[in-house]
């Protein structure tokens, strides 16, 4: 599995600009991003107030982890 910290992402998702928002679900927002090797992800940044609590953040990270997708990091 591949790690990025926050600012990787931050720069790749030009800082969760409103120009790389792919879509919104009940617990956050999706982005684009671009690497620096010029590879495109989606980044789904969590919502503050979402709802969604720890263990089922960490399940969708589970499942996530899972699938194979040359988009998916």
């Amino acid at each position: 599995m591949l790690r990025f910290d926050l600012g990787m992402i931050l720069i790749a998702t030009d800082e969760f600009s409103a120009g790389n928002k792919l879509g919104q679900g009940g617990f956050g927002s999706v982005y684009k991003g671009i690497l620096p090797s010029g590879q495109e992800i989606a980044v789904k940044r969590l919502a503050g107030g979402s709802g969604q609590g720890d263990l089922e953040f960490k399940n969708e990270v589970l499942l996530l982890t899972r699938l194979q997708h040359r988009n998916l990091v």
